[in-house]
């Protein structure tokens, strides 16, 4: 039988002694195991998970199955924009293949080969759904795509991921008692679990810039012993080129390192050279790619940063005007102003609603004793300044998306969060609060604040199966029966077309007459054979929005009050759900053919 004394030693080791980091570790390990059951498979039908809900998220999905097919790195879902700028390229649209020219690769590179799994597990391994001949084939009896939850589950994996390097680089710039602390807000953010669930690549940026931080953080103290840290410094610059190959604006964040490796390193030009030479080797096969695609290096891409001053992007990508024009640095500047002055003033929910990592700001004016973080906060300052600029200057706004694709502060969350505990914990041990209770008591209501929205979210949230609106897969799914492969169809929403009913969509164009000029079979190669309406243009101000809007030339498609006289598309039938979808067709392609 064990003494009192051997009793008390276990404890001990369970919370202070050398068990005490693996025990919370195994903790922490259970947690986010449990966290992915629930979310990703929702075994529980809480109604937590309810497939992708990011227009761009869809549209690299689409792109990875592509992929997946052997088609290398097209897409279903047609931008005018892309149109002309491959037209004007080639003289033709290669509609079978169509290139895409505005996405980074890497995310949809990722996603193929796991896609590409779908179609060779058992069906006992994919839940809630019977069996079928096409795992790519969504049915009326799916409503949460098993594409969806791949794609979920692989960006939950980068999550653990960047959890684990991020509490590598914390340790190393603090101790092990605020690495956990940063790992256990992470798991309370609840922005960090619907980036996780969207299906967008933040997570998988997140990796590769915590992993690039860490390759600094060591860069540093090899500096600080006088070795050279060029090693490390060129794995810094490995991961920021691979995190713009998943995102182009991970450039604006290279920038600002860059910047400071410069100035903490020495000889400057030794670390110039060398940091942009590998950054550029690694992103230039790319930039060769794209020119070969569509003639320009970064595709349509660079026009996202015409957003605000040509309109919204959604208009500019329906257009097919490919001059830059009323770009001025005026006009820039106010742009910049505007977009800089927005995110100040959401600073709080740009962090995911982490209290402690506003806090980092605070920290700035703080003498750590230790070097390496008091050196190492001025790197992240140059980095987030740069990321704020580079946001400003391509915008944030995603039309009726409620997560931002661009957004470059999510992966700030952990570094800042654990500058704003170590900072509070200085505070805090300047109180000389003894009470062990209170102090825990202290640590409870920060996490407790820190984690609401999450809570709310897994207990308040909406119970719907489906991203309603405008999302219902399965009957987007119908027209993959109604169309063939060769047929185009337009929609207000053409990459949940692309995705879910796996067929070539065209963004639907700015103008009637355009729409008339591309449906000429030699313009695009292919006929369009219909249009798809849905509460993404329906829901809208009457006036304000659906007449003076950007989809003001089909307002009367809209509102069901087409004139037919001189349109090629006579027959139309209401979908589901509650007749807010519609489809415009050249003859009746649904009866007898409802699922």
């Amino acid at each position: 039988m064990a003494t009192d004394h051997q009793v008390q030693e276990l404890v001990h080791r369970i919370e202070e002694g050398r068990w005490a980091k693996w025990v919370q570790l195994t903790a922490l390990l259970a947690v986010m195991v449990a966290m992915f059951g629930a979310f990703i498979l929702d075994p529980w039908y809480w109604g937590l998970y309810k497939g992708l809900n990011h227009p761009k998220a869809m549209e690299q999905a689409q792109i990875a199955r592509e992929l997946a097919r052997g088609n290398g790195f097209s897409t279903k879902m047609l931008r005018p924009l892309a149109l002309s700028q491959i037209k004007a390229k080639y003289g033709y649209v290669p509609i079978n293949k169509v290139p895409d020219v505005y996405h980074a690769p890497l995310w949809p590179i990722t996603v193929a080969p796991f896609l590409k799994l779908v179609q060779i597990w058992p069906d006992s391994l994919i839940p809630y759904r019977p069996p079928v001949k096409d795992r790519w084939q969504l049915t009326t009896r799916d409503y949460i795509y098993v594409g969806d939850r791949m794609i979920s589950a692989l960006a939950m994996t980068f999550f653990f991921l960047f959890i684990l390097v991020s509490y590598c680089t914390v340790r190393r710039l603090f101790d092990h008692h605020i690495g956990m602390w940063t790992v256990v807000l992470m798991l309370g953010c609840n922005l960090l679990w619907q980036y996780s669930l969207s299906g967008l690549p933040q997570m998988m940026m997140a990796f590769f810039f915590s992993s690039a931080l860490y390759a600094l953080v060591r860069a540093m103290e090899v500096r600080a012993q006088e070795r050279w840290p060029y090693g490390w410094l060129a794995l810094v610059a490995l991961f920021f080129g691979l995190l713009t190959l998943t995102h182009g604006m991970g450039a604006w964040a290279f920038a600002g390192t860059l910047l400071f490796c410069i100035l903490h390193f020495r000889p400057r030009w030794q670390t110039a050279v060398l940091m942009t030479g590998i950054f550029v080797m690694v992103y230039s096969p790319w930039i060769v790619r794209n020119t070969r695609a569509s003639g320009a290096p970064f595709g349509i891409s660079a026009y996202s940063a015409l957003e605000q001053i040509r309109g919204s992007e959604n208009a500019i990508m329906r257009s097919q005007d490919l001059e830059i024009t009323g770009v001025s640095p005026s006009t820039y500047r106010r742009k910049i102003q505007i977009q800089v002055a927005s995110q100040m003033g959401n600073l709080f929910t740009s962090f995911g609603g982490i209290l402690v990592a506003p806090v980092f700001f605070l920290g700035l004016l703080h003498f750590f004793k230790n070097p390496l973080p008091r050196t190492f906060r001025w790197a992240l300052l140059s980095i987030w300044l740069f990321s704020v600029l580079g946001m400003a200057v391509f915008g944030m706004s995603d039309e009726g998306a409620v997560l931002p694709s661009n957004d470059l502060n999510v992966l700030f969350i952990p570094t800042f969060a654990a500058f704003g505990m170590a900072f509070i914990l200085v505070l805090w041990t300047r109180l000389e609060i003894s009470v062990l209770l209170v102090k825990y008591a202290f640590y409870a209501l920060l996490f407790g604040l820190c984690s609401l929205p999450l809570l709310n979210y897994m207990t308040t949230g909406n119970k719907s199966p489906v991203q309603w609106p405008p999302y219902v897969p399965p009957y987007i799914a119908i027209m993959r029966d109604w169309t063939q492969p060769e047929e185009i169809i337009a929609s207000d929403m053409p990459w949940a077309v692309a995705w879910y009913a796996d067929r070539k969509s065209l963004w639907l164009p700015m103008t009637i007459q355009n729409f008339l000029d591309l449906s000429d079979y030699e313009r695009i190669g292919a006929r369009i054979v219909g249009i798809y309406l849905t509460p993404i243009s329906g829901n809208k101000a009457l006036i304000g929005d659906i007449v003076k809007g950007d989809y003001k030339e089909w307002a009367p498609f809209i509102l069901r009050k087409v004139d037919f006289k001189d349109f090629p598309l006579k027959s139309v039938t209401a979908m589901p759900l509650d007749n807010q979808c519609i489809f415009y067709s050249d003859r009746d392609r649904w009866t007898d053919k409802m699922d």
